[in-house]
């Protein structure tokens, strides 16, 4: 058993599951931490704007 081989065996996988759990993720409902802070920070800055009305 060979472990450079198992080790490109598994980069192999993780570059066939990644796009399928990323779709998986999308269509679910989970969301990225990322996106979630912008989301978060436009829903502040529209409150702030009602706000000052």
């Amino acid at each position: 058993m060979n472990l450079f081989n198992m080790a490109k065996d598994l980069k192999g996988m993780e570059k066939m599951m990644k796009p399928a759990l990323e779709k998986f993720m999308k269509e679910s409902g989970f969301v990225k931490k990322e996106e979630l802070i912008k989301l978060e920070n436009r829903i502040k800055e529209l409150e702030d704007r009602i706000n000052k009305i």
